[in-house]
């Protein structure tokens, strides 16, 4: 079986529509804000009408055309639509609309991760060498699993290079590569790092990524969620907007791992309900992949690198989550590792923390996403959108919503 699938290099442009630094964050300091949600929230009237004022006059002031939320509150999970998923046909956003997700990927490819650690393919201390022997360059015999799932390998680069497309060309980029920093000691966001992690944790198991990915959402049900988008499903795929063109992402080398899905907001809603409750999906192992998937495993500033998701201890302050998000932080921020954190396989809480804000953003050059639960309160948010957009103001909104709930 081979590890890597030569796939079509992707253009630079498309790379750097997957980035974090989704727009200059100069926007939200400069006027582009909209008004917080005063009412606290007590029926599914007020909820409706929350979102839709907020929803509303964010796409007017960001040029949105398009937006499909979930919220999930009092065992439901509420949808609303917003907009057009292609302008020029003049096609309403459903809730099952697809987007793209951008790094919203990475908490599938963390899942995977884990569920490679539960069946005990791979450990977390292994060296990256043990599990691609033909990486021989010396930096790797001191990076390990643990390393490449916490973006702390020493400062990996956030896109491969447009030279990178096939697994020969990905072992030359990796031998050559020097890391700037000690494995460990700094947290630098990486698709290069945690895509890595993924496909190598996959492999171990006598799969491919594909052959994971296409388990993991069939055992739960995800119908609508997609590596690359069938023929059949082509009517439902939004067009993402930049600069007033239509554009999808193409195809990359790592990039299913670390940004490559497309679902709706169904499907979206219910992959944040199986984590906000692991403990009622029936597959044991998966259950405690899940599980596994939300535990620090090193720690930057407030935030906890999780496999894929990422924690701030709740409550949080608006600014907190906003802070972990700023593209300053993303690029390179102090970290430490934390070993064999341990939780209760049947809450999912991590021993010694009460409660956890869970989260992922996600972009492409079209979209813009964010994703949210708090187990504790078992509230969660998804946001869905087919332009980019800062992403503090999607904390925003998520914040101002999920913080209303009562």
């Amino acid at each position: 079986m081979h590890l890597f699938t030569t796939q079509v290099a992707w253009s630079l442009k498309a790379a750097l529509a997957l980035t974090l630094f989704s727009s200059v964050p100069a926007l939200a300091q400069n006027g582009a804000t909209y008004h917080g949600i005063q009412q606290k929230i007590s029926s599914e009237a007020a909820l409706k009408a929350a979102v839709g004022n907020e929803v509303q006059q964010l796409m007017q002031q960001q040029q949105i055309p398009g937006m499909a939320v979930a919220v999930l509150w009092q065992g439901k999970t509420f949808y609303y639509s917003f907009g057009k998923a292609d302008i020029s046909n003049h096609i309403a956003v459903t809730p099952d609309t697809l987007f793209e997700l951008g790094s919203i990927s990475k908490t599938f490819a963390g899942v995977i991760g884990a569920m490679a650690l539960q069946r005990g393919d791979i450990k977390l201390t292994d060296s990256v060498a043990t599990h691609w022997p033909a990486l021989t360059a010396k930096p790797w015999q001191n990076i390990n699993m643990q390393h490449l799932a916490t973006y702390t390998a020493g400062g990996l680069p956030l896109f491969m290079p447009e030279s990178v497309t096939d697994k020969s060309s990905l072992l030359k980029y990796y031998q050559e590569w020097q890391p700037a920093y000690a494995p460990g000691s700094q947290r630098v966001y990486a698709n290069s790092s945690i895509g890595l992690f993924a496909h190598l944790a996959a492999a171990a198991g006598g799969q491919t990524y594909t052959e994971a990915f296409a388990k993991l959402t069939a055992t739960l049900k995800l119908n609508s969620t997609y590596l690359q988008v069938p023929q059949q499903a082509m009517a439902q795929y939004a067009w993402g907007y930049n600069e007033g063109k239509a554009v999808h992402i193409g195809t990359g080398v790592l990039l299913d791992e670390a940004g490559g899905v497309k679902a709706s907001v169904r499907d979206v809603a219910s992959w944040v309900q199986a984590n906000m409750q692991p403990q009622q999906v029936e597959a044991s192992l998966l259950k405690a992949a899940l599980v596994s998937s939300q535990q620090p495993y090193a720690k930057a500033g407030q935030m906890y690198q999780g496999l894929g998701w990422e924690m701030l201890d709740y409550p949080v302050q608006l600014q907190a989550l906003e802070a972990m998000t700023d593209p300053g932080f993303v690029s390179g921020s102090p970290a430490s590792l934390i070993m064999q954190p341990t939780a209760d396989t049947t809450t999912g809480k991590t021993v010694g923390k009460t409660s956890h804000w869970i989260h992922k953003t996600g972009a492409t050059g079209g979209f813009g996403a964010y994703a949210a639960f708090i187990p504790s309160r078992q509230v969660g948010i998804v946001l869905l959108t087919n332009k980019r957009y800062p992403n503090a103001l999607r904390v925003k909104l998520a914040y101002q919503i999920l913080e209303g709930l009562q």
